[in-house]
């Protein structure tokens, strides 16, 4: 089975991409990583820092993955939350 998971991602933590993609590894499944952010932590630290991929990233992310022709592949896709509207727009567009 293959999964796109199109999240936000932490360096120190375990939510978004970060949770999501070592429990479907163990249970054999083929994880494709899209980060809609890239943050040193959780927001609900209080502190953070990183940075919030505009659509144009997300995009190109996702065209580099069809140019492969990953997607007739994809059984499914796994995304939480875009972190803003434009993201969203990006990911469903294609």
């Amino acid at each position: 089975m293959n999964i796109l998971s199109i999240q936000s991602h932490v360096a120190y933590g375990h939510v978004g991409n970060a949770s999501a993609a070592f429990p479907l590894q163990r249970l054999g499944v083929e994880v494709w990583l899209i980060h809609t952010e890239q943050f040193s932590n959780h927001t609900g630290y209080g502190k953070w820092r990183g940075e919030v991929f505009d659509a144009k990233q997300i995009s190109d992310v996702m065209q580099g993955i069809a140019e492969r022709g990953v997607p007739p592949k994809c059984d499914g896709v796994l995304s939480r939350t875009a972190s803003s509207a434009c993201v969203r727009r990006s990911s469903i567009s294609k």
